[in-house]
C-alpha cells in the first residue's frame, strides 16, 4: 500500500504517522537501525534568512537553479552529457533538479557505495559508482544494489574484475564496469597500453560483466594555478584516456562509454571526439576553489553564523568552527566585509581579523556569511540544507547520503 505523504510548516516531506511512528526529521532508519539526526531548531516556511538558528547550510534555490540551467546548457547542443556528480551535495532533492534541466545522460554518479544505496533508495535508476569496490563485503552490498536498479563500477585491476565477477555471478545480477585510466590523479587507474586493453578484454570475457567503457579523472584547479596553463594540462590528461580508448578499439573490443571528471573540465571535454560524458558535482552549489575556473556560476551554498564575540578591534569570533567548515583544504571567505578576512578555525569557534572599516562591523549578535573554500566536506558537516528563496525560508532539505563512507 502506498505511503502518503503531507508537506510539514517547516517544508518537509513528512510521511503521515500512524500509531508511534517516529517522523524522518527526527530519526535515519539505516538497514532497520534507528539512529539520531541533527535536531535543529526548525523554523516555519517564510522565515527570513536572516533568522534563522545558526550555524546553518544555506542554499539559495534561485542561484542553484540559475547555476544547473547555465552549466547543463553547455551539453545541451553536442554529443557530450553531463553525469551530475552527487558527492558534492548529497541531497536527492538537488540531483532530481539537476536530471530535470536537461544537459544530462540521465544518470548520476557517486563516489561511495554508501552514496550509491541512498539514491537508490530515493529512485534513482542509473548510477555510476566512480570508485573501486574490493572488499567481499562491499561486493555482496553492489550486487544487492545492482538486484534494485542498474549500477556501474570501476576497476583497475584484473584480480578485482575477478572478485566483482564472482559476486555478480553468484547473486544472478550484470554490473556495468569502467576500466579507470590513470590520467594525472596520481590516485587510482591502470595506465593506458597493453595492460589496460588486456584489462578491458578480461572484463569484456568475465561472467556478471559488462564491459562498457573507461574512465578518468583529471586534477582540478589550485588557488595557484594559471587558467591558461590548466586548461593545457587538462587537455593533455584527457588525451591520455582518448588514446587508452582508441588502444582498446585497435584491439577489436567497441568503447561504448568515455566519462571523463570533474566539473572543471567540461570545456575542453565537449571539444574532444569520443568524450560521451563529464562528470561533475560541484556547479549547483559552488564553492570559492572553483569560482575563478567558472566565472559564470555563483556561489549557492553558503554557511550562515552568528558573531559571538568582538573581543578585540581586529577581532571577531564566530560560531561556526571547523564542526561547520570543515576548511582543510582552504579557508573560507568572509562575504560582504570588506576588510575582515576568515583566519583561523577551531572546532566550535570561528575568528576573524578585521582591519578598516571592518573593525566597526561584526558586533555579538549580528550575522555573517562564509562562502566555503571545498564545498563537498562543508556539506558533510550538515544534515539540512536551508533551502531558501526571495531571502525566506523555503524548507529543510535532508543531506540523505551524508556520513555513507563505506
Amino acid at each position: 500500500m502506498p505511503r502518503l505523504f503531507t508537506r510539514g510548516i517547516y517544508g518537509i516531506l513528512l510521511p503521515t504517522k500512524s500509531g508511534n511512528e517516529t517522523a524522518p526529521d527526527t530519526v535515519r532508519r539505516d538497514n532497520g537501525r534507528i539512529t539520531q539526526m541533527e535536531r535543529p531548531i526548525f523554523q516555519p516556511v517564510g522565515t527570513p534568512v536572516e533568522e534563522l538558528d545558526t550555524p546553518a547550510l544555506v542554499v539559495d534555490l534561485e542561484v542553484m537553479d540559475r547555476n544547473i540551467q547555465t552549466f547543463q546548457s553547455y551539453f545541451k547542443d553536442t554529443s557530450v552529457k553531463a553525469r551530475p556528480v552527487v558527492t558534492s551535495h548529497l541531497c536527492p532533492q538537488v540531483a532530481r533538479r539537476q536530471l530535470d534541466a536537461g544537459g544530462t545522460n540521465g544518470g548520476i554518479a557517486v563516489t561511495t557505495l554508501g552514496e550509491a544505496e541512498v539514491f537508490a533508495a530515493a529512485g534513482f535508476i542509473d548510477i555510476l559508482l566512480a570508485n573501486l569496490v574490493v572488499t567481499r563485503a562491499k561486493i555482496n552490498r553492489l550486487c544487492a544494489l545492482a538486484g534494485q536498479t542498474s549500477v556501474g563500477v570501476a576497476v583497475d585491476s584484473p584480480d578485482n574484475a575477478e572478485q566483482l565477477s564472482q559476486g555478480a555471478a553468484a547473486a544472478g545480477v550484470e554490473l556495468r564496469v569502467l576500466v579507470e585510466i590513470e590520467a594525472g590523479m596520481g590516485r587510482c587507474g591502470i595506465a593506458p597500453g597493453p595492460d589496460a586493453v588486456s584489462l578491458a578484454q578480461k572484463v569484456n570475457n568475465l561472467p556478471g560483466l559488462k564491459f562498457q567503457g573507461i574512465m578518468g579523472s583529471v586534477p582540478g584547479p589550485r588557488g595557484e594555478d594559471d587558467p591558461d596553463q590548466h586548461r593545457a594540462k587538462t587537455t593533455a590528461n584527457l588525451q591520455v584516456v582518448l588514446d587508452a580508448k582508441e588502444q582498446i578499439e585497435q584491439a577489436g573490443l567497441p568503447v561504448e562509454t568515455v566519462s571523463v571528471g570533474g566539473t572543471h573540465c567540461y570545456a575542453q571535454a565537449v571539444g574532444m571526439a569520443g568524450v560521451t560524458e563529464v562528470r561533475a558535482g560541484r556547479y549547483p552549489l559552488m564553492d570559492h576553489r572553483l569560482k575563478s575556473f567558472l566565472p559564470d556560476l555563483e556561489p549557492a551554498a553558503k554557511v550562515l553564523a552568528s558573531v559571538i564575540s568582538h573581543p578585540m578591534e581586529d577581532m571577531a569570533v564566530l560560531d561556526a568552527g571547523h564542526k561547520a567548515m570543515a576548511p582543510d583544504q582552504g579557508r573560507p571567505i568572509l562575504e560582504g566585509v570588506p576588510g575582515g578576512t576568515a583566519s583561523r578555525f577551531s572546532a566550535e569557534h570561528g575568528v576573524m581579523e578585521l582591519e578598516g572599516d571592518a573593525r566597526n562591523k561584526l558586533n555579538p549578535g549580528d550575522k555573517a556569511w562564509l562562502v566555503p573554500y571545498e564545498l563537498g566536506a562543508c556539506v558533510n558537516q550538515f544534515d539540512y540544507i536551508r533551502a531558501t528563496k526571495d531571502g525566506k525560508l523555503e524548507g529543510f532539505w535532508p543531506i540523505s547520503a551524508r556520513g555513507k563512507l563505506a
